[in-house]
């Protein structure tokens, strides 16, 4: 029996202009506040310096960071553990992410796009949704683990006081979180007892919620048995998988920091080492942010952490080359791949509906 197809992900027209915006405006003032701040030299005088190799370097590294975004999907998503999803459609599933978390609050559309990207692709809903959030405990423990070698390895005048002082508490509640999602992973039937009460709970209160909450029971008892399921097979075939999971998102992330290195010395020279555990600290920041695709909070951050280790005449080409790479980029791929998406989803609605007729 084929997996119920998710409906379209694509919010209305009148939301992803709101999102496009919050996006765009907040991403301009955090770069007027930072020109202010470290104002830029003259831009022919900085871009003289980006030569072929390090354009062909950073190209290099961008179709790796592609490449890896996707892979962490397709190795659970290989056949054998779950349904068989190719690498192409992992990464596009991975655009798809980007573009809707660039436009919603906190970035909470992109799982959704995601998700219904790789249903479309031949994943089953729960399938989906378990490598989804398996990549997501991976990435949580990367920057858990990542984030207090970084603490301590920095040197001491890298960072002020309060500034060390609030990562620390960011990098300790990410690793609580993770601590929390694997437990809830390994007691699998009594997580789902625990979201079945949730769900009752939200039911009692306003209609609203109600609503919602019908919903969530409706999908919970299609997918719950499939849910554990597939934390079986994850557990009796996918033991190793998980550890080439974790593998392919650390290198994930060290791509990501080594494009942003790349990128500060083709601008400004040598850079200090310490840049790279000042990007994972800034990037779990930027993993939480409130913003729609942490917009505003990037340009902001860079200009609180980096202040030491980048040239202020560079800073503000540094954050747009930065994001152009590790965000923009893949928001504007994502946009086709949700067009694509739904065009083909309208069509297969209407020829069903042609079959149904005749």
């Amino acid at each position: 029996m084929a997996s119920p197809q998710p409906s379209s992900p694509i919010p209305a027209r009148s939301k992803l202009a709101v999102g496009a915006l919050a996006f765009g405006g907040l991403t301009a003032l955090g770069l007027v506040a930072l020109i202010r701040w470290r104002p830029p030299a003259e831009l022919d005088s900085i871009l003289v310096r980006i030569t072929p190799g390090f354009a062909v370097a950073l190209l290099a590294l961008l179709a790796l960071d592609f490449t890896l975004g996707g892979l962490r999907y397709r190795l659970l998503l290989d056949g054998r553990v779950f349904s068989r999803v190719s690498l192409w459609h992992c990464m596009r599933a991975n655009w798809a992410n980007m573009l809707l978390g660039a436009i919603t609050p906190a970035q909470t559309g992109g799982g959704a796009a995601q998700l219904y990207v790789l249903c479309r692709r031949g994943a089953r809903l729960s399938e989906a949704i378990l490598a989804s959030l398996l990549t997501f405990v991976a990435t949580l423990l990367f920057f858990a683990l990542g984030g207090f070698v970084a603490l301590a390895l920095l040197p001491g005048e890298a960072l002020s006081r309060g500034v060390l002082i609030a990562l620390a508490v960011t990098v300790a509640a990410v690793t609580a979180l993770a601590g929390l999602l694997i437990s809830a992973v390994a007691a699998r039937r009594r997580t789902v007892r625990l979201i079945r009460r949730f769900l009752n709970w939200v039911s009692r209160r306003r209609t609203r919620g109600r609503r919602w909450a019908a919903a969530g029971r409706q999908v919970l008892s299609r997918e719950v048995e499939r849910l554990v399921a597939g934390l079986r097979a994850v557990a009796s075939r996918g033991k190793g998988t998980l550890a080439w999971v974790c593998l392919a998102t650390a290198l994930l992330y060290f791509n990501k920091y080594l494009m942003g290195y790349v990128l500060a010395v083709a601008l400004q020279g040598p850079v200090d080492l310490s840049f790279v555990g000042l990007q994972l600290l800034q990037h779990i920041v930027l993993y939480f942010s409130p913003t729609p695709g942490a917009s505003g909070v990037a340009e902001a951050s860079t200009g609180l952490l980096m202040n030491r280790v980048l040239l202020a005449e560079v800073t503000v080409l540094w954050v747009v080359g930065w994001r152009l790479l590790t965000t923009f980029l893949g928001t504007i791929l994502g946009v086709f791949v949700l067009l694509s998406e739904a065009r083909r989803h309208v069509d297969d609605v209407r020829a069903g509906e042609k079959g149904a007729a005749a």
